[in-house]
């Protein structure tokens, strides 16, 4: 079950690069963020179903840390570097999450691939995400440069990187459904206060109503969803295993932009898509 969450959860997360731009093309990152997390939040109550208590100083640390940098600083960052590049680069430095994740678990946590086979796997697995990602020496270029868009994506990963090893220490103190649920919820109304704050409240009231599906759709399935999925993995398979089939995430974008929005697919891509898989397997293996 573990692998299956996070299967559908990186199909959920990838869904977000396409999704996301026609609300940025309109509506100004901090409140789009406020209003997503909120829904989020608020769409994770059900699945919370006993009350949510804390015991000691470092539950209440951990609740703190992956309230700021998972449910406000890193959302906020992605939607401003969203707004500045394109989804495709947002989808190929998603990959930093993949590194900055499995790198931050082996040193601080000791949690690291099993043994020459499992880190080759692993080495396997982001190689082909560079691959089906990435058309010619073109696209490098464009990632290596130092857009501002692109620095805040890459900035965005690295703390939910952090996020992402904080959680899994959590989860096994507190429910995946409980955590997603109540980081959501917190950062959306933090985020909000802060919109009110610095004058943008109006933005909410202008957005139009076939914006407003699709942000509630996004919100419900594409972060909150996923979200939720993805700590189920955390819980259940471990930090290195999980990033590893989350890895899935750009390739998912791929094929929902092709879908969705007539993109198409190359040969070179596909046959990368083989490279990660074969690349997962053997990390469920090792």
């Amino acid at each position: 079950m573990g692998y299956v969450a996070v299967l559908f959860a990186s199909a959920l997360f990838g869904s977000v690069f396409s999704l996301a731009k026609a609300p940025l093309a309109v509506i100004d990152p901090l409140p789009l963020t406020a209003i997503v997390y909120t829904i989020s939040g608020l769409s994770l109550i059900p699945f919370a179903k006993a009350s949510f208590g804390l015991q000691g100083r470092q539950e209440y640390l951990y609740l703190f840390i992956v309230t700021l940098l998972g449910g406000i600083l890193a959302p906020l960052l992605l939607m401003y570097g969203l707004q500045q590049t394109s989804a495709s680069t947002g989808a190929i430095l998603s990959n930093g999450e993949i590194v900055f994740t499995i790198v931050l678990s082996s040193i601080f946590f000791g949690e690291k691939p099993n043994g020459h086979l499992g880190l080759f796997a692993v080495i396997l697995v982001i190689i082909g995400l560079l691959i089906a990602t990435t058309e010619d020496l073109k696209d490098f270029e464009t990632i290596l440069s130092l857009n501002p868009g692109n620095l805040l994506i890459l900035s965005s990963m690295f703390l939910w990187a952090v996020d992402n090893n904080v959680s899994r220490r959590f989860t096994l103190r507190a429910s995946p459904a409980k955590i997603a649920m109540i980081k959501s919820l917190a950062g959306g109304l933090v985020l909000i206060a802060v919109t009110l704050a610095v004058g943008k409240g109006s933005i909410i009231a202008e957005i139009r109503n076939d914006l407003w599906l699709l942000i509630v759709i996004m919100s419900i399935s594409g972060f909150g969803g996923a979200l939720l999925l993805f700590l189920e993995g955390i819980k259940r398979i471990g930090t290195v295993r999980t990033m590893s089939i989350f890895s899935l995430t750009p390739v998912f974008g791929l094929v929902i932009a092709a879908l969705a929005l007539g993109e198409s697919i190359t040969v070179f891509q596909g046959m990368a898509t083989g490279l990660i898989i074969v690349g997962i397997v053997l990390i469920s293996r090792s």
